[in-house]
């Protein structure tokens, strides 16, 4: 009789799914965000206040560091995820990939509401 083989995956692979996912985040945001940066004009908003709009304008190379902030974050996330899922501390794995994520996220939103203003503008 021969039997078949399920597949089995190891115990670590969501974990390590997890931060893929949140380095592939980053990546995607750098990568978005510079393809629509090169066509901004070369004065840009930099900071919305509630109420009032947009309240200080500037180069649009100061707003490099919504997509560069994600980036940082994200890489060292993935080389600390991988050292605490090979110790067994998965949670902990998954709250620094949560936090890097939503870094991510937030910048995101950010950037778009930056973009918007300079496009609108």
């Amino acid at each position: 009789m021969s039997r078949s083989k399920s597949l089995r995956l190891p115990y670590d692979f969501p974990a390590y799914l997890v931060t893929v996912l949140n380095f592939l985040a980053a990546v995607c945001l750098v990568c978005v965000f510079f393809y629509i940066a090169k066509d901004l004009p070369e004065t840009v908003p930099l900071h919305y206040t509630n109420g009032i709009g947009f309240d200080r304008w500037g180069e649009k190379t100061e707003l490099y560091s919504l997509a560069i902030i994600p980036a940082v974050t994200a890489a060292l996330n993935t080389v600390l995820s991988v050292i605490l899922i090979r110790k067994n501390l998965n949670w902990i794995s998954y709250l620094t990939s949560g936090i890097s994520f939503f870094i991510t996220l937030a910048m995101a939103l950010v950037s778009a509401m930056m973009f918007q203003g300079a496009l609108s503008a």
